[in-house]
């Protein structure tokens, strides 16, 4: 019995369709290009073809499916669901010039002198205008990403495209959204009304403004959105924050008015950023004790291995313990300002995988008191307490593995070994230690490389010759 394309289920009719996106797929163009120097008045520099890069997700989806759109209703509707369910905007850069020619492979062109012009927020306004004018089109958008607009004006036309995406799953904005967007804007897409799913997803990027932006008064503005009642981050699930500001950053002020309500996160992100520290860290992390499954906080600011805060606790709460509070937390990156055996007391903790610990000292000491042997004894006992948890969950058949970051040296408990640049303490030693040195891949943050130019490739070490170097004074924390 023969069954027309259309009659199929809707289910089938969409694997059909997206085994045809992807034949697709091979056709289109896949990647972009662009030209070489341009030749410019009295210069002789030929003109090339050269590749720019690979066309975005978003553009190569929306050309895979141009024939599909145009056969019926059913499948137009699937085609922009399919190509739309993620979009990405960006700030056009700029730089360009006009190419007199009919054929892109002719290269004796003739280059005008003349730049082009065109509206940086063009691509920006005119998404804005298409989803207010066909707000349908707008209910396919799942996620959202905006590059490149930090200023007031851009804020604007961001939150008119975020008002008509009531399916919206996962945004991806600059920090600014934070200052300038307007409380009623906030609350619209945290929450898209009856009926529809909310935002699960919040990621905010910061960078640094130039100069004649951050003179300008409209770009001063901060709304302070986080501290209104009617702004509700509950139903947020992943939270990331990413890059350094210059500029009204995001800071633990904001996070504190943000944990107020955002007691459901799974996931949370905090990277490169070193305008928060450990006190808006804990705030997110008492607010979704028994929900959070994943945390990351690592500035990663220009002080290196230095915790950019030295306070010890807020309102005298013990970190160490509280990290152990989080019944579901599995996946721990964190920069702490201390550590104590604590952090690792608990054999019953869910954690899994690579786990990474930087610290400054230990927990009620001062930094000076790791270089004494008191000090050297405690901290041999963090180690030993890291061995036996990971020992605990290997027997419950979970991967553990820990690292600790302290002072200018990276501990791996499991391996007996510890990475670092020993070169000034083997002219300390005049060359009598270590007995065994061995090349390391590791750098100043990790398996990341070298953080500098002027820093030298790490070496590592077993761990009794390290804390044999401490006796010694030819290491120190």
């Amino acid at each position: 019995m023969k069954v027309a394309i259309t009659d199929l289920p809707f289910e089938t009719l969409s694997s059909i369709l997206e085994e045809a996106a992807k034949l697709n797929a091979q056709e289109v163009p896949t990647f972009t290009y662009g030209l070489t120097d341009a030749p410019e008045p009295l210069r002789t520099t030929s003109l090339q073809k050269h590749v720019r890069g690979m066309v975005p997700p978003d553009m190569l989806r929306w050309d895979t499916v141009d024939s599909i759109r145009q056969v019926q209703r059913v499948w137009h509707d699937w085609a922009l669901d399919y190509s739309l369910k993620e979009l990405y905007i960006r700030r056009w850069r700029g730089s360009e010039r006009w190419l007199r020619s009919h054929e892109l492979s002719n290269p004796y062109a003739t280059i005008s002198g003349m730049a082009v012009y065109r509206d940086s927020f063009g691509l920006l306004k005119s998404t804005a205008k298409l989803l207010t004018d066909y707000p349908e089109i707008a209910s396919h958008i799942r996620r959202v990403w905006f590059n490149g607009f930090y200023v007031a004006e851009s804020s604007q036309y961001i939150f008119d495209i975020l008002r008509n995406c009531r399916n919206l799953r996962s945004a991806t904005l600059p920090w600014t959204a934070m200052r300038h967007g307007q409380v009623e804007g906030w609350a619209r897409l945290l929450d898209h009304g009856a009926g529809n799913a909310p935002l699960s997803s919040l990621e905010l990027l910061g960078v640094d403004l130039k100069e004649s932006q951050m003179a300008n008064p409209s770009n001063r503005a901060d709304n302070k959105v986080a501290e209104h009642q009617e702004i509700d981050f509950g139903q947020l699930t992943r939270l990331k924050m990413f890059g350094n500001a210059n500029f009204n950053p995001i800071c633990d002020g904001d996070l504190k008015q943000i944990a107020k309500t955002a007691c459901n996160l799974r996931e949370v992100h905090i990277t490169g950023m070193s305008s928060i520290s450990i006190e808006g860290i804990l705030s997110l992390l008492l607010a979704s004790a028994t929900t959070v499954r994943v945390l990351e906080y690592s500035p990663l600011s220009m002080d290196g291995f230095e915790h950019p805060d030295t306070a010890t606790a807020i309102c005298g709460r013990h970190i160490c313990p509280t990290l152990l509070g989080c019944p579901r937390l599995q996946d721990l990156t964190i920069s702490i300002p201390s550590l104590c055996p604590d952090l690792f007391s608990n054999h019953e903790v869910n954690w899994s995988g690579d786990l990474q610990v930087r610290a400054a000292g230990l927990c009620g000491r001062e930094k000076a008191f790791m270089n004494h042997e008191e000090g050297n004894l405690e901290f041999s006992r963090v180690l030993s307490s890291a061995r036996s948890l990971i020992a605990a969950r290997a027997e419950k058949g979970v991967d553990l593995d820990i690292e600790i970051f302290i002072g200018n040296w990276i501990f791996n408990p499991r391996q007996n070994i510890v990475h670092g640049n020993f070169s000034l303490a083997q002219i300390n030693s005049d060359f009598t230690w270590p007995s065994l040195l061995r090349s390391s891949g590791k750098g100043p943050y990790g398996q990341t490389g070298l953080y500098g130019k002027e820093e030298r490739p790490y070496s590592c070490i077993r761990e009794e010759s390290f804390f044999e170097g401490l006796e010694k004074s030819y290491v120190s924390f």
